[in-house]
């Protein structure tokens, strides 16, 4: 018998098996032809099978309806996201299909429902992982899916999702895979209503007194909440001087028991379980709050010592998307009273406020005539308080002003700062009636006290009943006469007089002259201190006490008249520039405040300290030749400056004014011209200092043999008194006879100068004219030129003559002109009668490109500043694109003390060498030159500013 084996080569599980896999598959017969004998075996021919693809989909976790496999429970407005994991269990790679459907049986539709492949494993929906709707996934491969589910604020009940993968239809025809029993259950449950209150008990506390805070949460929703937070920060603006009590904090339920955990902060960032330093700020934290449940947060803080006031604080519950507020008021504030009143009865007992015990009446006054009421103020509280006292005129017309009780003037706002509590002050109102009101009281002050510690105001009144004109109209007189200057140690007889011209005697009168009455002032015009006259002697019964010459009478009748003399002596020690300012006082008991007299003034100069010494030159002259007079004035005073000094001279006949020609130390001045009569005006000499002013004048054959001319000063003092006239200063001028020309003989003039514009001719103003150079005729005679570069022949025989500028005593070079011959510098001229022989000097040459030329003078102000300073300024362009150099010229007529300069450089400029800010503690007089280069990439029109200067005088 023969057997028959059939023989797989393997195993074929198609739908685990990857598609595109061959399965082969053969028999095999077995048998034994003779017994005994090897088995024979004989196989078949091969058969192939290749497996195809099907396509299988998993969806997890699986889930039904009374089964979901997820479920959320969301307040709402909440949202979720679902959280599934779906696989190919095909054997291939496939593209599944995804959604997300929403059963019949929820009772509401959830919002949103879009499908994201979680490529991160986060479980969370990045911004880089967008919506989807398939995926595709290899053979065995599985992926993470989130869907995202939304509510709204109406969603309640349950809703039923079920996500569904599904693949297309199989490749064998049959319908594709899906798998969609995946349910997921969202429930919205009703919401919570929370709300907070807080509050301080007390309310109201003094400083340093302790409050309880207390912040109530309820739900009075019908859904419990999520994690609630109560938040208090203590270190607001408003309670930030507020501190907190160490251990006062509990979190309670409505039942007093403990609930939750409280939190602390020391910055408003960080928080902890223990109590932090400072404690800024505490929370209570609550899992959940349950329907009609409540949590109350209790503390305690100490108010400040001294800020007082209302303070605003706000308590914070934060639960899920929810944040509600509570605010809640505390005040710190003292127990203010003060009280004012007469002197020695601030509370006006036993009457009190406002009855005839809080005022004080004065049944007399006179117009004009100060009267004062003292008061006392207290401070009844339990603080220090800070009172202001104010006052109003309720009848009559009057002013008031406040005092200290010895006369000390008080100033305004009248404030008694930090008076102690219980403490008391006296002070005075003195009033000065000018107008009585109707009715029985012709004048009523009313006081008020105010509390900065938030007390009621306290009142009191002080009332005059009569007011009566002021009828003492005290006159003085001095025998040299009102605002005349005085000399040291020159005497002074004052006549003082006044009449009763009351209605009624005046007893107990006493004359008031006090002699301490030489002021003495600083250059600043500032008083320094006061100096006495010399008492000589007092008619009448007048005596010297102290300082004050006085008169005694018991009475004196209404309309009689006293007329007193008083005789006095200015020190020899008394500086120029006081002043003698005498008042005498007349006062009785009837009027009680000193009546003053009109004040006689006399200010102190001795008028031999303003000199004037002129002078002139040459001393000997010809007709047609310039005299050149120089005043100089001086101020010899060691103490008084003198304003407007004004030097006059009239000049004789045969002087002709230079016009132009004046100066004032060396800078261009024009005197005032009335007929012949010049004045030249210095506008102040400080103390030893000197002025110079010198003009030239042309003298004419009507001057004769000789000229004298004369001239005076007169100066304002410090008081504004003009002084007498110095002593006339004269000067006499010789007139040669050479100015009339001989019939063989003859005069050579001429100008040495720098020709600036290279013609030849002197032009006056724009040429420079060249002193002190040497001009020799062939005989050997010699000249010299003087400051204005002029010089002179004079007898020269009529003739050819040779003139020769000598090289050495100029340093420019003679400009060449026709005239020389070949020879610069020399001339060969026929002379007669008067000839001119110039010599033009070439001047500096140079590619100079000046873009400003500017020169400042300072004319206004004070006397004392004027004519005093000039700067004059050039700027340069140079060979380096961009940089400019500046030279500032400073001339100073006399030495200036704290000297600063500033020459501002254009907006972002850089200064490259020099400076263009100086400093000096003292600026000599005379002349001296600074330069500076800067850098500007600017316009060069808008490389040129102006300089400042200043000085103190």
């Amino acid at each position: 018998m023969a057997a028959l084996a059939l023989a797989l080569s393997s195993s074929a599980f198609a739908a685990g098996t990857p598609a595109g896999t061959v399965i082969q598959n053969q028999a095999f017969l077995e048998f034994s032809p003779n017994p005994g004998q090897p088995p024979l075996v004989i196989p078949s021919l091969p058969v192939e099978t290749t497996v195809l693809p099907v396509c299988s989909v998993s969806v997890l976790p699986n889930g039904t309806l009374a089964a979901p496999g997820q479920s959320y429970s969301l307040l709402p407005g909440e949202g979720a996201v679902l959280r599934y994991v779906i696989a190919n269990t095909g054997n291939t790679s496939n593209t599944l299909g995804l959604q997300v459907v929403t059963d019949a049986a929820s009772q509401f539709t959830p919002g949103d429902l879009s499908l994201h492949i979680d490529a991160n494993g986060n479980g969370i929906i990045d911004a880089n992982e967008p919506a989807a709707t398939q995926i595709t996934l290899a053979a065995d491969q599985t992926a993470d899916v989130l869907v995202q589910v939304t509510t709204t604020s109406a969603a309640r009940g349950n809703a039923f999702l079920n996500l569904i993968g599904s693949c297309a239809t199989n490749i064998t025809g049959t319908a594709g895979e899906r798998d969609d029993n995946n349910v997921a259950r969202v429930t919205v449950g009703e919401p919570p209503t929370l709300t907070v209150t807080k509050s301080f008990s007390p309310p109201s506390l003094n400083p340093g007194q302790e409050t309880t805070v207390t912040v109530t949460a309820r739900n009075t929703g019908a859904g419990a909440s999520r994690e609630v937070l109560i938040t208090d920060m203590i270190n607001t603006t408003a309670m930030k001087d507020f501190t907190f009590i160490g251990g006062s904090a509990r979190l309670l339920d409505a039942q007093g028991a403990a609930l939750g955990k409280v939190e602390y902060t020391p910055d408003g960032t960080a928080w902890q379980a223990a109590e932090s330093m400072p404690v800024a700020g505490l929370r209570g934290r609550i899992s959940s709050l349950a329907p009609n449940a409540s949590a109350v947060l209790t503390f305690r803080l100490r108010a400040p010592l001294t800020e007082v006031g209302t303070r605003r604080n706000i308590a914070t519950l934060i639960s899920g998307d929810q944040t509600v507020e509570a605010p809640a008021d505390v005040t710190v504030k003292y127990n203010p009273e003060i009280a004012l009143g007469p002197v020695g009865n601030p509370r006006a007992l036993t009457g009190g406020e406002g009855s005839a015990n809080d005022r004080q009446v004065k049944d007399v006054a006179v117009l004009g005539q100060e009267v004062c009421f003292v008061q006392t103020v207290q401070n009844l509280g339990d603080r220090a308080d800070t009172l202001t006292i104010t006052g109003r005129l309720l009848i009559g017309e009057a002013t008031f002003r406040f005092t200290q009780v010895g006369g000390a003037p008080i100033a305004e706002p009248f404030q008694i700062p930090a008076l102690a509590p219980q403490a008391t002050q006296d002070f005075r109102v003195c009033v000065t009636p000018s107008k009585a009101g109707a009715g029985a009281e012709a004048l009523r002050l009313e006081l008020t006290a105010k509390s900065s510690m938030g007390a009621a105001d306290n009142l009191t009144i002080d009332s005059i009943l009569t007011l009566v004109d002021n009828a003492l109209k005290p006159v003085k007189s001095v025998d040299v006469g009102d605002m005349k200057l005085v000399k040291p140690g020159q005497d002074l007889s004052y006549t003082l007089t006044f009449t009763n011209a009351q209605s009624f005697a005046l007893t107990n009168v006493v004359v008031r002259d006090n002699l301490n009455v030489i002021q003495v002032l600083d250059a600043a015009g500032k008083l320094t201190r006061t100096d006495t006259l010399e008492f000589v002697s007092a008619d009448n019964g007048g005596v010297l006490e102290s300082t004050e010459a006085v008169w005694r009478f018991p009475s004196v009748a209404a309309g009689q008249t006293l007329t007193l003399n008083l005789k006095t002596r200015v020190p020899a020690t008394s500086p120029d520039g006081s002043s003698v300012v005498n008042v005498f006082t007349v006062a009785s008991s009837e009027i009680p405040a000193p009546v003053p007299s009109n004040p006689i003034t006399n200010p102190v100069f001795d008028p031999a300290n303003l000199t004037l010494v002129k002078s002139s030159t040459p001393a000997l002259v010809s007709f047609g030749q310039e005299i050149t007079y120089t005043f100089t004035v001086t101020n010899k005073s060691a103490a008084a400056n003198l304003t407007l000094i004004e030097v006059v001279d009239n000049l004789p006949t045969g002087l002709v004014y230079v016009e132009g020609s004046s100066t004032l130390d060396g800078a261009a001045i024009t005197p005032t011209v009335s007929g012949r009569t010049y004045t030249w005006q210095i506008p102040g000499l400080a103390a030893g200092q000197v002025a110079e002013v010198r003009f030239r004048a042309l003298v004419t054959p009507e001057a004769g043999t000789e000229i004298r001319n004369s001239a005076v000063a007169t100066a304002i003092s410090p008081g504004g008194v003009p002084t007498a006239p110095t002593p006339p200063s004269s000067t006499v001028t010789k007139i040669t006879p050479e100015s009339i020309f001989g019939r063989n003989t003859a005069d050579i003039v001429g100008y040495v100068f720098l020709d600036r514009n290279r013609d030849g001719i002197y032009n006056k103003g724009s040429d420079v004219p060249h002193p002190n150079a040497r001009v020799i005729l062939a005989n050997g005679r010699i000249a010299l030129t003087d400051v204005e570069g002029r010089y002179r022949f004079g007898n020269v025989m009529e003739g050819t003559v040779a003139v020769r500028l000598d090289p050495n005593s100029v340093i420019p070079q003679n400009l060449s002109i026709p005239q020389d011959a070949g020879l610069s510098g020399s001339r060969l001229v026929y002379v007669r009668n008067l000839t001119s022989i110039d010599f033009p000097l070439a001047p500096d040459g140079g590619d100079i490109a000046v873009i400003r030329d500017t020169t400042l003078r300072v004319k206004g102000g004070l006397p004392e500043a004027q004519n005093s300073f000039m700067v004059r300024k050039q700027v340069f362009t140079t060979e380096e694109a961009g940089v400019y150099r500046v030279q500032l010229i400073l001339s100073a007529s006399a030495n200036l003390p704290a000297f600063s300069l500033t020459d501002p450089l254009p907006a972002d400029a850089a200064l490259l060498d020099g400076q263009n800010v100086l400093n000096f503690d003292t600026l000599p007089s005379g002349e001296r030159a600074v330069t500076y280069r800067f850098r500007w990439a600017g316009d060069s029109k808008g490389a040129v500013t102006d300089p400042t200067a200043s000085w103190r005088y």
